[in-house]
């Protein structure tokens, strides 16, 4: 089963619900939902996270997953296994090589597979080139 991205905290997951806003929607019922205004303005300021449903981007997603063949494409630790026609990922995540905001697509071809401590040390280089 492939990981989805929560419509709460905009975090991805595996299973049926977010474990993160399960969690905190049980003791606190106002997480749970956003208002109709606040949901307006989130897409309104993020128009690309609708793409992360798309078929294409999730096609494009396993392929580059498949690329790698479930290894981090810069340490070579493995994240990702194996699940019938589909990859899980643990402990990683899909890169954007050229990010949305800077004109990159969602095409295999601009992802690549990444762990968490390579993509975190990755994404803040970026961030401190951009300052």
């Amino acid at each position: 089963m492939p990981s989805s991205m929560c419509p709460i905290c905009g975090k991805p997951y595996l299973g049926a619900s977010c474990p993160r806003c399960k969690r905190v929607s049980r003791s606190s019922r106002s997480h749970s939902k956003r208002s109709q205004s606040q949901e307006k303005a989130r897409k309104q300021t993020n128009p690309w996270r609708s793409e992360y449903s798309r078929k294409e981007y999730k096609n494009a997603r396993q392929i580059a997953i498949q690329r790698t063949n479930g290894r981090c494409a810069a340490c070579g630790k493995v994240c990702a296994k194996r699940r019938g026609s589909s990859w899980l990922l643990s402990g990683a995540g899909v890169h954007h090589i050229r990010p949305l905001s800077q004109g990159g697509g969602n095409g295999a071809d601009n992802l690549v597979l990444l762990c968490v401590s390579c993509h975190n040390r990755i994404d803040a280089a970026r961030r401190a080139a951009e300052r």
